[in-house]
């Protein structure tokens, strides 16, 4: 599969910040593969040649994506979380995400930020993972050490015991 390409994985709601993503790829004439279940605001965005829309595909498939893509390119500017940087992480693909919201957090030194509202500043960030191959995999090793930081195991046992302290603390004492 071709490297030549950018990826984006999520919905289209305007707070993503997908119509930048598509202006770099435009500029910089390269190939954008966009995975989305929910295509509602795709007739919103900046018609190019240079996007392909891949709706919903397999987990399969989407490991693929991940792991033949030049980067993973996250451009919201609003996020709760952010799982997709943290997928192409673990599938070894160098993350370009917006400096914004939670990202940075989450992300940490495994990623490299752009400002959301800076076209220039992403075809930079996009242009820097094309050239510098030292940089691509100085983000693969970080990115994989990053997401060891998260689990479904962990997150669940913690959940579990913020729950059990609460109920421990507001549970009345018998024979008062």
């Amino acid at each position: 599969m071709n490297k030549a390409y950018l990826l984006y994985v999520g919905n289209l709601y305007p707070h993503k910040n997908v119509s930048i993503l598509i202006q770099a790829a435009e500029k910089s004439k390269i190939k954008l593969k966009i995975v989305c279940a929910r295509s509602v605001f795709e007739n919103k965005l900046p018609k190019s040649d240079y996007v392909e829309y891949l709706g919903r595909i397999s987990d399969s498939d989407l490991v693929s994506l991940y792991k033949n893509a030049l980067c993973f390119v996250f451009p919201s500017k609003i996020e709760g979380f952010g799982l997709p940087g943290l997928e192409a992480m673990s599938a070894g693909c160098p993350v370009i995400a917006a400096r914004a919201s939670c990202l940075p957090e989450i992300y940490g030194n495994a990623a490299i930020y752009f400002d959301p509202d800076n076209l220039n500043d992403l075809i930079s960030k996009i242009n820097s993972v094309i050239s510098d191959k030292n940089l691509v995999k100085s983000l693969v090793a970080k990115g994989k050490l990053q997401v060891k930081k998260y689990s479904w195991a962990k997150m669940s046992n913690k959940t579990w015991e913020i729950y059990q302290s609460v109920l421990k603390s507001h549970t009345p004492e018998r024979g008062s």
